[in-house]
């Protein structure tokens, strides 16, 4: 349950970071607003990666003592992969992008 719960507050936590963004491309006194709300949705979602790493660890550790369902553990593992896996893939974009940028002629 805790999966979906994070997707829908990763899901309304960008949704308000695109609406400011679209509010900041017609008005220009809210590009420091936008920039800052940008930075707290990347916190956040720092925020939430790291909390989803360490309930695997948990939750294994748990299984390890016998007081955890395997299903639950193989659930969390399985989290924590697909969460590594989008931190990975935001990490080759960002990273692309800065080699685009420098590329570019000045």
């Amino acid at each position: 349950m805790s999966t979906i719960s994070n997707a829908i507050n990763a899901y309304q936590a960008l949704s308000k970071a695109v609406t400011l963004e679209n509010t900041a491309s017609t008005d220009p006194a809210a590009t420091d607003h936008a920039a800052s709300s940008f930075a707290s949705v990347l916190k956040d979602a720092t925020k939430t990666s790291i909390n989803t790493m360490k309930n695997a660890e948990n939750e294994t550790a748990a299984a390890i003592a016998g007081k955890a369902d395997i299903r639950e553990v193989v659930a969390a593992v399985t989290n924590a992969e697909l969460t590594l896996q989008t931190v990975v893939n935001v990490r080759d974009k960002v990273i692309s992008a800065y080699n685009d940028i420098i590329r570019m002629p000045v």
